[in-house]
């Protein structure tokens, strides 16, 4: 049942102090499928970028700038399943109330982990471009000092960015409709439930994006066509072929990233509806997190060597 506004300016929603998340509640014969699914999921997620950390730790050749900020993306993929995936699992067991709080916590850690990624591989990005545009003072460039000091900026702005928003957001009257017919609480959502103006906050959202989103993008985007530009002037195809091979997991990676937050956030609403929402949402909290430890390590030599040495 539907809790609405009794009073002008007043609603029963915010006195409850909860929401609904619905997951895939439009599936009700799969729910213990789905959830034996999704466990296996974050299991595997979980594990494997925690393989990869262990296995960067205790291969000394692999303390590199570049296995440095991997390690840091592999970190931040098990924080953020961490943060949706148990609450999420319970949505199955039709487990569905969230206090408004703990939604409140998980958008903005939510928010803060999507933009520390953004970072990391802005910064990844980088890393690529001086390891192949300037190889010879690799190594100068990106000695320890400046990675520790690029990765302690990202996680630290990544924490400041979205408290305009979740400052925003936690003063809104949620009056339409109690139910989040999403997988976690994100701003989309919940931003359909407020029968509030939410104009202000969204050009907080545009001024947040233009302030870490569009550098971010234009940065990895400025790197990629120098990148590009010195991989065309090599002779060999083979020449050619091996330095791409050496950034072809992070394109990957960033272009399916991107693609999912502009079909998250900016497709117009007829084109955004919740089914496609969840799918493309399943990609950041599911897919992306699971896949990056794979792209970097099968097709990159020196893990492999590092993985027959530990065994």
């Amino acid at each position: 049942m539907f809790l609405f506004c009794v009073e002008a300016g007043c609603c029963l929603l915010t006195k409850q102090k909860v929401f609904f998340l619905l997951g895939f509640s439009e599936y009700p014969n799969l729910q213990i499928l789905l959830f034996f699914a999704f466990l296996a999921a974050y299991s595997l997620c979980v594990l494997e970028n925690a393989f990869l950390i262990i296995l960067v730790y205790l291969n000394s050749h692999l303390h590199t700038p570049m296995y440095y900020f991997l390690c840091n993306l592999s970190f931040l993929d098990i924080c953020l399943t961490s943060l949706i995936h148990p609450r999420f699992l319970l949505t199955f067991l039709n487990l569905r109330i969230i206090s408004f709080s703990e939604c409140m916590t998980q958008l903005y850690f939510y928010i803060s982990f999507q933009s520390l990624e953004y970072l990391l591989l802005t910064v990844m990005s980088y890393d690529r471009y001086v390891a192949i545009c300037n190889p010879l003072h690799y190594n100068l460039v990106l000695n320890k000092k400046v990675c520790t000091a690029l990765s302690a900026a990202a996680w630290l702005v990544s924490f400041v960015d979205p408290a305009p928003i979740i400052n925003q957001m936690a003063l809104f009257p949620f009056c339409k409709s109690h139910t989040i017919n999403h997988l976690f609480c994100d701003s989309v959502p919940l931003l359909t439930l407020s029968c509030g103006d939410i104009t202000k906050l969204g050009i907080v959202i545009l001024m947040e994006a233009a302030f870490l989103a569009l550098p971010a993008f234009l940065f990895t985007l400025s790197s990629y066509i120098s990148i590009i530009s010195v991989i065309l002037k090599i002779q060999s195809a083979k020449g050619r072929l091996k330095a791409f091979s050496t950034c072809s997991s992070h394109l990957t990676v960033v272009s399916v990233l991107y693609l999912t937050l502009v079909c998250v956030y900016f497709l117009p609403p007829a084109n955004n509806s919740y089914h496609n929402t969840k799918a493309v949402s399943l990609l950041n909290i599911v897919v992306i997190p699971m896949l990056n430890p794979l792209l970097y390590s099968l097709r990159n030599k020196e893990v492999k060597a590092a993985f027959q040495k530990t065994n």
